[in-house]
């Protein structure tokens, strides 16, 4: 019995230890001499197959220049999946995947290597191709996709749209031919408030963009802080139309300015004004605690981080593994441009393992630049994947997995015509990709059933420059939907006390606690969260804070 109980009482603090050390740092350069950014084009995967092995030398010369390195970063997520696929002869026996990918009206093919202008860029479409594609990928901008739906439906081409959850494309009437990978934020209201109220903050602002997207967000983030008590400070809508929002530009910049909440809750569509209004509100000195997702997770034309604090962003990501080989891959594939971590972290996020901080170093925003460097070089590195990029390399083999069930379903067919040239029916391999399961190379189980709900969880980061021209990522906690109320949040004290100034400044609320002695007194007009204390009537004390009714003596 006692040993029973050592047993268990060993495995739990093994289990806590490795809850409390997940290592998840990365760091970035902030290239000033990149006048794009991390601007990002619109690119289309389409995907055909052929028999044999095909080995993918040809794409080792193809990545245009004149792509950003962010979509360059897209693009080397697939073909690693390509790549994967093809040698993996228990998925595809004796088939292979090929993809002709067209971004920013440039189409790279599979055969010559070279990038060729286009006139029109629907697979399918024109009688002189000689492949048929059996489905597209497309990414990250979801306002293409609903202008290229219509001929990609026509051309008989299925699509999987990689990039965020947008509600507009999983409307099944409008968009039959269309899935989309991303997950829907369900629980990321509730993630925020979770956040907002773990550090006792109760006044806050918001900023969304005027579509479905962000109106619902608005609406069920309301509903999650009046649970919680937490009050809004203000609420700005920006337009989607650059006309419309370029006239309410001065306005709501007034009001972000007055506004005494020191939190502020950005979400939307990042494609639209949002990010141009953000960029100019932030450089003329808008300084506010930012929380925000991972589409906002990036660099400005002007070389900042576009949600920019000198106390740091907080950031939501869903949670995903670290993909094994990327980085070797990207280096084999193009050595030229990517021969070392300097040269990666250019390219974006770099992971690296952070439990241990720099032991000489109490605050982060204290450490010698040289301590820094060390702490950041102690262990290998690893290329991060953004979720874009990771659902990317998921469709790839949702395809795969895919065709696979194909070929077990009517094996005596492919029996029958050995030797031929396979033709897959793509609305079929659609129609079983829609319910899929499978467990991809990182470990992670891939559900592709959107139908069911499916628990979300998220990763929280916590961005910051710790000198003028790097960014450091460090992940202080996470949001786990199917957890019980009350223990879906978990946050890294360690992580939080040695990284962030979070306990030096002012709490974002709209009126202080009151003292001993004192009373809450609720003004007439005004959200719960303010108030003014009184002294307490004779006969009655208070020897709390936040008191709102004292006891009699």
């Amino acid at each position: 019995m006692f040993s029973l109980i050592s047993v268990i009482w060993f495995l739990k603090i093994k289990l806590m230890f490795c809850h409390l050390s997940d290592p998840s740092c990365f760091w970035r350069i902030k290239e000033t001499e990149n006048d794009l950014g991390d601007t990002e084009t619109y690119c289309l995967f389409s995907i055909s197959t052929k028999q044999g092995y095909v080995k993918n030398d040809y794409f080792s010369w193809n990545i245009d220049k004149k792509v950003t390195p962010k979509t360059n970063h897209l693009i080397f997520s697939v073909y690693l999946a390509l790549e994967e696929v093809n040698k993996n002869c228990h998925i595809l026996p004796n088939i292979s995947l090929l993809v002709n990918i067209e971004c920013n009206g440039r189409k790279y093919d599979e055969k010559t290597g070279l990038a060729l202008k286009i006139e029109n860029i629907i697979p399918n479409y024109s009688c002189t191709n000689e492949r048929t594609y059996l489905i597209v990928l497309t990414a990250p901008i979801w306002a293409v996709s609903t202008k290229l739906g219509p001929f990609l439906f026509m051309s008989r081409i299925p699509e999987l749209y990689c990039g965020h959850f947008h509600p507009l494309l999983s409307d099944n009437e409008e968009f039959p031919h269309l899935y989309q990978i991303s997950p829907k934020d369900t629980s990321l209201p509730l993630a925020m408030v979770s956040l907002v109220v773990h550090f006792r903050w109760n006044w806050i602002g918001v900023i969304v963009t005027s579509d479905d997207q962000g109106i619902q967000f608005l609406s069920e983030l309301k509903g999650e802080m009046q649970k919680n008590i937490v009050c809004l400070s203000v609420a700005i809508i920006i337009q989607t139309e650059m006309s419309m929002a370029l006239k309410e530009l001065s306005m709501n910049y007034k009001h972000i300015s007055i506004s005494s909440a020191k939190v502020v809750i950005v979400y939307g569509d990042k494609f639209s004004p949002i990010n141009y209004a953000l960029t100019l509100w932030i450089s003329q000195g808008i300084l506010r605690i930012w929380v925000s997702v991972s589409q906002f997770d990036m660099i400005t034309i002007l070389g900042d981080f576009l949600l920019y604090s000198s106390t740091g962003t907080f950031i939501f990501s869903h949670q995903q593994p670290e993909i094994p080989g990327f980085e070797k891959f990207i280096q084999t594939v193009y050595p030229s441009n990517y021969s070392s971590e300097f040269s990666f972290a250019k390219l974006w996020w770099t992971y690296f393992r952070c439990s241990l901080p720099p032991s000489n170093c109490k605050k982060l925003k204290n450490c010698p630049t040289k301590t820094i460097f060390t702490w950041l070089f102690r262990t290998p590195f690893g290329m991060a994947m953004s979720d874009t990029c990771y659902n990317s390399y998921n469709a790839i083999y949702a395809v795969a997995h895919s065709l696979h069930e194909m070929l077990m379903q009517e094996v005596d067919t492919w029996s029958n015509n050995a030797g031929k040239e396979l033709e897959f029916d793509s609305w079929k391999m659609f129609s079983i990709l829609k319910t899929l399961k499978f467990v991809n190379p990182a470990g992670d189980l891939v559900n592709m059933n959107q139908n069911l709900k499916q628990a979300t969880q998220y990763n929280i980061f916590y961005v910051m420059d710790f000198q003028k021209d790097y960014g450091l990522k460090m992940k202080i906690g996470r949001f786990s939907e199917h957890l019980p109320s009350g223990q879906q949040l978990y946050m890294s004290k360690e992580m939080i006390e040695w990284a962030t100034d979070i306990d030096q400044i002012l709490p974002s609320i709209c009126s202080m606690p009151c003292t001993p002695g004192l009373r809450k007194s609720p003004q007439e007009g005004k959200d719960i969260c303010c108030f003014v204390c009184i002294p307490c009537p004779e006969n009655e004390i208070s020897n709390m804070t936040r008191i709102l009714k004292m006891r009699y003596l």
